[in-house]
């Protein structure tokens, strides 16, 4: 959340965000001006815990059949706080908790109960002291804390946020934080965060009292809710009529019987499995308004600021016995000159693009749009450099369902479709089109098939899917947005170091072959025994100056030397089996081998010889760029100094054998047949076609590639053998659902990761070392830099 924090006054805010009432009711000050709970904040204690929450309900409880805050179906339909400090919410592996929160009084947990934040309307957090635990720092340009302890109480309700915003389909969302006699009042959306200014609640309770009872007599919009997403409830006939039949009934072709479109229809049932809830989305395509049923979401991005986006195996209701479609729900970034996914996608298709999805519909959701980026302005009205990006929120649907690459069958065809990704980046390319955010989710395994000679058949074939930030090549060469554009993983290095430069056709081939590094170190074998450590130091790594964020060593390092290293700069090697070790003499150093059973085991495998290949073309790219650089910083020479008698024992020692070594320093970085040899060799970074028929040549000749290379996934650190498979076929081991006892319903009516929250860099308190992985992109766009400090006006 660096430099995407405002913090204005308390009215601003109230005036801003929670309007009064329309309806005739007035603010009872009196009871809003009461406070019940003496001494330290302990949700903890029961008696304080009590007198905290009996405060907070009767501010609200005039809030509890008001017709206006859309309240569900269910009876008694009102608000109340509960503590939730002690239980966490069992579907969240984080168990990230908050010490209360507000709950629709349907779903306010007892206390035999855990609280679940896909019910939370407002979490609350309480600390005990009124400056060290503050999470903001107004008297900082950012109002970003500087002790530790402040930072990690930030990261505790960024978590929280994030995990509404997981939980929810949701605008924005407001908490509370209260510390020692202080407190603030903050508002969350895809942008970034707006705090109140910090007041005290002891003296002036009614501020509290007035923000939590105006806040229940809000409409569900008004407090955040996408009111374009309807619950879908398992007792339903959109889902005992059409989602659970779809999940458990093939499509056949009518002529031979043969199912089609398995892979689809197996992601939609396990998403029926393990959805707590299911839902029909809502979006109107520029024509007509469409609708779609979906379960658990396939992706689920847990960035905080971004553009959260969420993928889903989804049935079109306009053909609900048609095939299924991937909807895609994202916060796209409204900013002149970038296209919303949708027109980049049709014009693709219109023009024969193969290897990209095909476009179904897409569009913007009316007045859905952020709101933090308006309030930094606000706030530093001299500033032309808002960190904030404009999110709009946005659907896209698309014909394809696609697999992850991660269930590719072995590193022959690993390599295979990532370069039918290239080419089909290459023909973008020639169309005029530029993808910019190459990446281990937007590769994607597409299976076509077909009926011939009354049998199926299934081609695998690799797909460039998320164009989000694509641009066309015929607009400014500049980078459009307030930060680098891309995923940070796998981002070239120059673009890495020099992030005001635009992605072109080699930042873009090397962002491939940091994708086929990604897949290949967490499911081929190799000689690296901490594949955790890896991925952290070369795809996560960075190295920070001042407020700035570069490449990382490690792949810096492995680009400037054409060599991928790991712990102790041995050279990544990759094997023929299931085995590696340093040395031939050790091969059960690897976590996951016990012995060497196949004699051919330690033979290097060919992706080893392609690597270096293309490792030795990126090397020379970075030479010649090092020597344009040396070229342009050179300056003037230092004007000719006569030459002078020592002034002191140093000078003595630094004029002994000057003459033999004066041609010594006339030191030349690269001869003219090397830089020759450079720039022969980077050319081949210009075209998508000299780069393809370079990975094409290595499935020629002696080279032989094994066919059983592929290992479980060895970068989870939960990650067991014997429980765990990751293999091409696990979908065909998916249970399909069935109508539980209990419906959705009864289970309200009963009042029944945590992972990265901003993607890397630059890193913030709350940043984990997880990266979810999804079927568009792994992670969303990476954090706004700092800005350069300048004096603010708060409104």
């Amino acid at each position: 959340m660096e430099g995407k924090i405002s913090v204005v006054e308390l009215d601003f805010f109230v005036n801003r965000y929670i309007p009064p009432p329309d309806s005739d009711d007035m603010e009872p000050t009196e009871k809003l001006s009461t406070l019940s709970w003496t001494g330290p904040l302990r949700p903890e204690d029961p008696l304080n815990a009590i007198a905290m929450v009996n405060t907070f309900n009767s501010w609200i409880q005039d809030g509890a059949h008001n017709e206006n805050n859309e309240a569900p179906r269910w009876p008694g339909a009102g608000y109340k706080v509960v503590v939730t400090a002690l239980r966490a919410d069992p579907a969240d592996n984080s168990k990230q908790r908050a010490d209360l929160a507000l709950y629709p009084a349907y779903a306010a947990p007892d206390e035999t109960e855990q609280p679940k934040w896909s019910a939370v309307e407002v979490f609350i957090e309480c600390k005990p002291e009124s400056t060290e635990d503050d999470p903001f720092d107004e008297e900082d340009d950012r109002f970003l804390p500087l002790s530790e302890r402040r930072r990690v109480n930030l990261g505790e309700i960024m978590s929280c946020a994030s995990a509404v915003f997981q939980s929810q389909h949701r605008k924005h969302q407001f908490s509370v934080v209260l510390f020692g006699e202080m407190a603030r009042i903050v508002r969350w959306d895809r942008s970034g965060v707006v705090a109140t200014e910090k007041f005290n609640y002891r003296e002036e309770p009614s501020k509290l009292g007035r923000f939590f009872w105006r806040l229940c007599h809000m409409s569900a919009a008004q407090r955040g809710h996408d009111k374009t997403v309807e619950e879908v409830h398992t007792d339903s006939p959109e889902y005992k009529k059409v989602m659970l039949p779809r999940a458990q009934t093939p499509i056949v072709h009518k002529a031979t019987g043969i199912e089609l479109g398995r892979h689809a229809r197996l992601l939609f049932a396990e998403s029926l499995r393990t959805a707590k809830m299911c839902y029909k989305i809502n979006m109107h395509d520029g024509q007509h308004e469409r609708s779609f049923l979906v379960g658990a979401p396939h992706f689920l991005s847990p960035e905080l600021a971004g553009r959260g986006t969420r993928g889903y195996v989804a049935i079109d209701c306009s053909d609900p016995q048609g095939p299924f479609v991937y909807l895609k729900d994202a916060w796209r970034v409204d900013r002149d000159g970038l296209e919303p996914e949708g027109n980049v996608l049709q014009y693709l298709n219109n023009e024969g693009v193969q290897g990209v999805p095909t476009l179904v519909c897409h569009g913007d959701i009316e007045g859905q749009v952020t709101d933090s980026q308006e309030v930094w302005n606000m706030v530093h009205p001299d500033r032309q450099d808002c960190p904030l990006k404009t999110h709009r929120h946005y659907r896209i649907v698309v014909k394809e369902v696609g697999l992850s690459m991660s269930r590719f069958r072995n590193a022959r065809e690993l390599v295979y479709l990532i370069r039918l990704c290239i080419e089909a980046h290459g023909r973008a390319y020639e169309k005029g089109v530029i993808h910019r955010d190459v990446s281990a989710g937007n590769v994607l395994i597409c299976i076509k098939e077909e009926i011939v000679d009354g049998r199926l058949v299934q081609t695998r074939t690799g797909m460039l899917t998320d164009w989000e930030l694509s641009k066309r090549r015929n607009s400014p060469d500049t980078a459009r947005q307030p930060d680098r554009t891309g995923t940070w993983e796998f981002m070239s290095a120059y673009i890495l170091n020099n992030r005001d430069m635009a992605p072109q056709i080699p930042d873009e081939l090397e962002a491939f072959v940091h994708v086929l590094l990604h897949y290949a170190i967490r499911f081929l074998p190799h000689n690296c025994k901490d594949v955790g450590e890896f991925v952290r130091s070369y795809f996560r790594g960075y190295v920070k100056d001042g407020g700035d964020y570069f490449c990382g060593l490690a792949k810096s390092k492995a680009m400037a030397l054409g060599r991928i290293a790991h712990a102790g700069d041995k050279k990544l090697v990759f094997y023929y089996s299931d085995v590696a070790a340093d040395d031939a003499s050790a091969p059960t150093d690897h976590p996951s081998s016990s012995a060497v059973k196949d004699k051919n085991a330690l033979k290097q495998h060919p992706l080893n010889q392609l690597l270096d290949a293309l490792l030795r073309l990126f090397k020379a790219r970075y030479a010649l760029l090092s020597l344009s650089s040396e070229t342009a910083v050179g300056g003037p020479p230092i004007p000719a100094q006569k030459p002078r008698a020592p002034r002191d024992a140093i000078d003595a020692w630094a004029a002994q054998d000057e003459d033999e070594d004066q041609h010594k320093r006339k030191f030349i970085p690269a001869t003219m047949e090397e830089a020759e040899k450079y720039a022969e060799a980077a050319a081949e970074l210009e075209s998508h076609k000299k780069f393809s028929r370079l990975v094409r040549s290595f499935f020629r000749g002696h080279l032989i590639w094994p066919s059983d290379d592929k290992v479980r996934d060895q970068q989870r650190e939960d990650w067991h053998p014997e429980k765990d498979d990751t293999s091409t076929f696990a979908l065909e081991s998916m249970t399909l659902p069935t109508i539980p006892a209990t419906s959705q319903d009864a289970a309200c009516t009963s009042k029944s990761s945590r992972t990265s929250l901003l993607g890397v860099p630059p890193p913030t308190v709350a940043s984990g070392t997880g990266t979810a992985k999804r079927s568009n992109r792994d992670d969303d766009e990476d954090e706004g830099e700092d800005a350069p400090p300048l004096k603010r006006n708060r409104p």
